[in-house]
């Protein structure tokens, strides 16, 4: 009953009433005046007949009982049983989880609500559900089996309560155990505006259970060459604190890559971090399985409750290339010799080359044969078209790596389309800036500010200041300041000076080719003294200063600074004689190599790529999604939305794949974008590639990305249940968590006295009850029989 209150029918009634008992109470008081007992029990006798008498006096006036109470089969009221793989783990004496839960809800017979749920039923319209991958409608509960997996609570209560918005919703009661998947959903949830009671059931199965489970990986990962992959690996312990854990990662071939062992501590939780040798470039997968020490191995099955949170599969996606940088000299050299040498062993990174092999120089007929127009450094070459012999006032390039003879035929690139879409990085080395048009600077400066590109300078005697980069485009990107050098002290010779590192540079991996500080110092140490720098008078602000010269009269300079610049960066190698780094042996060549390869990649690994290809997973309640966001440019770096996107999702290998089809659907708010949506049902390993074709079909590239689905470990790694979210769950609605053994009461007492949306008023009069009566009789016997106690009668 949710309120009742007590009236009478015939108030009219109330003076002959009050008439009555004030009588009444005149002749109890002569009566007992000369009672032949004295003390209490002569006062008793007398209050227990005078309210007898009020009793039948009040029947005169007609009492009624009325109140407000549900109205029965008017009001919703919902069943939740989560039919959560949790519940199906056995604990410390074999009994599952869930078995209590299933001894309430399963029914007896076939066709029929249990009980529990029969209860209920008599006063509400009950409305059972299922919370598996989807809120599932049901019956009754015979196919609860605790099978299920990837449910989200939080969600499907909140679309729960928006499938009965305008319904006369009473209550919802959820059997959970007490484990919410997307407890991220909760401040949502609490700033919902209304919604019906979130009673919530903790379920926890009996006693501590001892488990070890992989909550979860993180996967770190580096472009730079050699670098392992880094797993951390978040250990939980739940009854096992202090003992001693092995985590090991397998390929997909099963061969073990990484181990590390470690023991609990007393928190009951450890992160453990390994690392996994370099992998191929594209989308890898591997096997991470966590286990007891070997001691505790032969009681391993008896000490775990379950080990299906103890392995998870993990997705590694190292970018595929080839990325092509652009490399512009000035003047046949050294550093370039080195550099190609040093790439060549990169199969991910593209160097192509444009060097000048002779400057322009003035045309004189004498310096030829008679009538001969074209340079005689290319006499014996044979050309189809006279007018691509060299002439003598053209400058000599030599290209090379290039992907056809199309390819900077014409020198560097005039057009957005040819160096936009063919280059993620240029590299000027000992080039002067008359080389480049006008029109040629703004367009470096837009491929990086613009397009997203890097640019970096190299030290030589036509770079920086001497190259007269000053005011020019190339030289206000530059992280260096080219105005403000004093000739004199530039043109000093450089004496011996050696490189060390900056604090900035000490935290740039790329900067670093030791592991561990004092081996990387002794390589610095070791370094042979260079001879040949740029000198610059300081670095712009918001630049970052990696390494400096240091010669023996403490002077120092700037040698490796970098900086951001509009959508990509710029970076100033001020070293003009790096190739002596390589002739001291072959242990210091190998370490050239190695920097130079880590430099490209550096410059390379965070640049946009025409054809962008993003995955995000998320939960939805309804199990794991996966949004697919493509963007697609065209040569020129612009957003190119007349094309065709097709995404091919493939699960599992050889005759057990299974393969899906998604067509990309273009995004409204941007031009370029599109966007696919896929929900993955099964655990496992997906890849998924993307094709994009132009409107003559012709194919613009492809692109594949990889993700993992862990369903039973994510459901099953987290054991104790989470009490602090369901308390804020039911402190959102105006419920309250309950446990397993305060149910039958709620329905029996609470649930019939709930507040409900419709409800029912009801009178019933009180002096035809048989107990009104009854207390009046009783209360005349009950004086009668003091009386006789004491001898009155």
């Amino acid at each position: 009953m949710m309120s009742a209150t007590i009236y009478f029918a015939a108030e009219n009634w109330s003076w002959p009433v009050v008439a009555f008992l004030l009588g009444s109470v005149i002749l109890l008081w002569q009566g007992y005046r000369h009672y032949p007992a004295r003390g209490w029990s002569r006062w008793v006798a007398a209050t227990l007949k005078l309210a007898a008498l009020v009793l039948l006096a009040l029947c005169l006036m007609e009492p009624m009982w009325s109140g407000v109470s549900p109205k029965k089969g008017a009001n919703d009221f919902v069943v939740i049983a989560d039919n959560s793989l949790r519940f199906a783990v056995k604990n410390n004496q074999g009994q599952r989880l869930g078995e209590e839960l299933a001894d309430l809800l399963q029914p007896l017979e076939q066709n029929r609500d249990s009980e529990f749920l029969a209860q209920i039923a008599k006063s509400f319209r009950l409305r059972t559900y299922l919370l598996e991958r989807v809120l599932k409608r049901v019956g009754n509960y015979e196919n609860l089996d605790f099978s299920a997996s990837g449910a989200g609570m939080i969600s499907a209560l909140s679309r729960l309560q928006d499938r009965f918005e305008g319904r006369p919703l009473a209550g919802v009661l959820v059997f959970t155990d007490g484990n919410v998947a997307d407890r991220e959903l909760i401040e949502a949830f609490e700033n919902r505006d209304g919604g019906a009671p979130l009673y919530p059931v903790i379920i926890t199965g009996g006693e501590l259970l001892r488990d070890l489970s992989l909550r979860g990986v993180e996967v770190a990962q580096s472009a730079f060459e050699d670098a392992p992959v880094t797993m951390t690996a978040e250990v939980h312990a739940q009854g096992l604190e202090g003992e001693g854990v092995i985590v090991r990662v397998k390929d997909r071939e099963g061969k073990v890559v990484a181990t590390e062992a470690r023991r609990i501590g007393t928190l009951g939780r450890e992160s453990i971090r390994l690392q996994v040798p370099s992998s191929k470039a594209g989308v890898s997968f591997y096997h991470m399985d966590l286990s007891l020490s070997p001691g505790k191995k032969g009681k391993q099955g008896q000490q775990e409750v379950t080990l299906e949170n103890n392995h998870r599969l993990v997705a590694v996606d190292r970018k595929r290339g080839p990325y092509r940088i652009l490399y512009v000299s000035g003047r046949p050299n050294w550093e370039f010799k080195f550099l190609r040498r040093a790439v060549a062993r990169d199969t991910e990174v593209d160097l192509v080359g444009l060097i000048r092999a002779a400057r322009r120089e003035p045309k004189f007929e004498w310096r030829g044969r008679t009538g001969e127009t074209s340079n005689p450094l290319f006499r014996g070459f044979n050309s189809d078209v006279p007018e691509e012999s060299q002439r003598y006032d053209q400058a000599v390039l030599v290209r090379l790596n290039t992907r056809d003879k199309e390819e900077l035929r014409e020198g560097f690139p005039k057009t957005a389309e040819a160096l936009f879409g063919e280059y993620r990085a240029i590299i000027l080395d000992d080039v002067e800036a008359g080389f480049f048009t006008r029109e040629q600077m703004n367009l470096i400066e837009r491929f990086v500010s613009t397009r997203g590109g890097s640019l970096l300078m190299l030290g030589g005697v036509e770079s920086f200041r001497e190259g007269a980069y000053d005011k020019t485009p190339i030289g206000q990107m530059l992280p260096v300041y080219l105005d403000r050098v004093d000739v004199t002290e530039a043109n000093k010779t450089l004496m011996a000076a050696r490189l060390s590192l900056t604090r900035e540079g000490w935290l740039e991996p790329w900067m670093r080719l030791r592991k561990g500080q004092e081996k990387e110092e002794a390589r610095l140490a070791f370094m042979p003294e260079f001879h040949a720098a740029n000198r610059v008078p300081a670095i712009k602000p918001g630049a970052s200063l990696l390494a400096v010269l240091s010669n023996e009269e403490g002077q120092r300079y700037p040698a490796v600074v970098t900086q951001r610049y509009g959508s990509g960066r710029s970076a100033a190698y001020l070293l003009g004689d790096v190739w002596r780094w390589g002739m001291k042996d072959s242990d210091l060549r190998e370490d050239m190599g190695k920097s130079w390869r880590q430099l490209m990649r550096w410059l390379v690994v965070d640049t946009p790529d025409l054809i962008e290809f993003a995955h995000v997973q998320h939960s939805v309640g309804v199990g794991e999604g996966i949004d697919f966001l493509v963007q697609v440019r065209d040569k020129a770096f612009h957003n190119n939305g007349e094309v065709a996107v097709k995404i091919k999702v493939s699960h599992g290998t050889g005759e057990g794949e299974k393969t899906a089809l998604l067509f990309a659907e273009p995004d409204l708010e941007k031009e370029g974008r599109f966007t696919a949506n896929f929900y993955p049902r099964e655990q496992g390993a997906y890849r998924a590639r993307l094709e994009v074709h132009g409107k003559d079909g012709e194919k613009l590239g492809e692109r594949e990305v990889g993700w993992v689905r862990n369903s039973s470990a994510d459901e099953l790694s987290r054991l104790p249940p989470d009490r602090s979210i369901l308390e804020r769950l039911a402190a959102a609605t105006g419920g309250r968590v309950l446990e397993m053994d305060e149910v039958m009461d709620f329905v029996n007492k609470e649930l019939p006295a709930m507040e409900t949306p419709v409800t029912e008023h009801w009178s019933r009069p009180l002096w035809h009850a048989p107990w009104f009566f009854m207390t009046a009789l009783l209360l005349l016997v009950g004086e009668w029989t003091l009386r006789r106690w004491k001898g009155v009668i």
